[in-house]
């Protein structure tokens, strides 16, 4: 893979502090003009607009916080990692739109509960939380239909295929990369277990995470050989998450919307 962008090393390293230095990430983002340009749009934007607009860097970083500068980073990296996937049955642009897609989703659930249980970081989480699929792609020559004809065969998960077929499965994979790139705890148990079934440990942002996915899916955005055959314990997210059923269908409407939104914005 291509490295990780200098200013996302950076910007991880804050995440990881307790008590960030706002003047400090303005520093790390200074040099980075493309980066800069698009911290100010966002920062704006309708989404993030407060009262007066932001004409400085930061204010910018002060508005967004650090979370939604690494977001910001991290989606342009991976829309520049854009590859067809065969071994998914995902053309070229489908897992980063799908990233994409649980990333926004996110941001729903946090606006549907109006409440601080799900960390802003979960939304990062979301966005890379496939990325163990770009590694997979690229270094398992592997036929789609092998791996579907195991699912018929022993009645099996996409992942249970995975992990019969190539002793690991793609969020194991993608917990190894973010460990590999300094993501706080939260995050990388997130994307490693993000189809563990039942759930290990129960945590907001991996609560999160799961139902993103879903979400994501649900919207029709990613499917691919995987389609919907996964096991989530879709309850219990949405009870830790004060979430009800018809939340989350809100949750999936506002996505499928916002997700349009994103899509005309790249294609102007």
């Amino acid at each position: 893979m291509k490295p990780l962008p200098i200013t996302a090393q950076k910007l991880i390293v804050l995440l990881n502090q307790e008590e960030v230095n706002f003047n400090e990430a303005a520093e790390i983002i200074e040099y980075d003009g493309a980066v800069a340009s698009n911290l100010l749009r966002a920062a704006n934007s309708s989404a993030f607009g407060g009262r007066f607009p932001v004409k400085n860097l930061r204010d910018a970083v002060v508005r967004l916080g650090t979370a939604a500068l690494l977001h910001i980073v991290l989606a342009d990296h991976l829309k520049s990692l854009s590859v067809s996937a065969p071994m998914y049955d995902l053309m070229e642009d489908d897992l980063w739109q799908h990233g994409a897609a649980a990333s926004l989703a996110v941001k729903a659930m946090i606006q549907e509960t109006r409440n601080s249980r799900i960390p802003k970081v979960s939304a990062i989480a979301a966005l890379i939380h496939d990325i163990g699929k770009l590694i997979m792609v690229r270094y398992l020559n592997v036929d789609v239909w092998m791996i579907r004809a195991l699912c018929a065969e022993k009645k099996f998960t996409f992942v249970d295929a995975e992990r019969e077929l190539f002793h690991c499965d793609h969020a194991e994979v993608g917990g190894a990369i973010a460990r590999k790139w300094y993501f706080p705890e939260p995050i990388r148990l997130a994307i490693e277990q993000h189809h563990k079934f039942p759930v290990p440990k129960a945590g907001p942002v991996l609560d999160a995470v799961m139902l993103a996915n879903l979400a994501a899916k649900s919207i029709g955005v990613g499917l691919g050989a995987e389609g919907m055959n996964f096991q989530i314990d879709y309850a219990g997210c949405l009870k830790r998450l004060w979430l009800t059923i018809e939340g989350f269908e809100r949750v999936c409407a506002q996505t499928h919307i916002w997700l349009r939104e994103l899509r005309q914005k790249h294609a102007a």
